[in-house]
């Protein structure tokens, strides 16, 4: 029976490292998107439009 549940525990164990790898790609990615909508508005005149095509071109 242990070795049943090591088993479920080492996939228990990789579902998590793969969720979490996978969620720190995506913040990596809506970080990029965020740096680059703030120095649009840093700059001005920034329209929702534009921020809609650096959330797209970033894939957020």
């Amino acid at each position: 029976m242990s070795i049943v549940f090591a088993v479920d525990e080492d996939r228990d164990y990789d579902s998590w490292l793969d969720t979490i790898t996978e969620a720190s790609t995506r913040l990596d990615v809506l970080q990029t998107a965020v740096a680059e909508v703030r120095d649009l508005c840093e700059r001005g005149g920034v329209c929702g439009e534009q921020i809609l095509e650096v959330f797209e071109r970033q894939g957020v």
